[in-house]
């Protein structure tokens, strides 16, 4: 017999937090409103995750570089800390 799992809720594809929009993506920024940020796989979610921010041009700005998160949990949870730390 297989160890139970813990009933977890399916994450959630987007978010509001303080007034701004997360979204959780399979892979691209592409396509999300101005002042958005994205979550997005790297690799299919394998490599990591990612987060990106779509400027007033409606692109994408990586805003790790080479910082990446090993789930969506934990990039969601450091994209909240972020948008508090914006002014106004």
């Amino acid at each position: 017999m297989y160890p139970s799992v813990p009933d977890t809720p399916p994450l959630k594809l987007q978010h509001q937090h303080a007034g701004r929009n997360i979204f959780i993506s399979p892979g691209s920024d592409a396509g999300y409103a101005p002042g958005s940020f994205v979550i997005c796989a790297i690799g299919g979610g394998a490599e990591g995750w990612s987060i990106s921010h779509i400027g007033p041009n409606g692109r994408g700005q990586d805003l790790g570089e080479e910082y990446f998160f090993a789930t969506p949990e934990e990039a969601l949870e450091f994209t909240k800390e972020l948008i508090e730390m914006l002014p106004g």
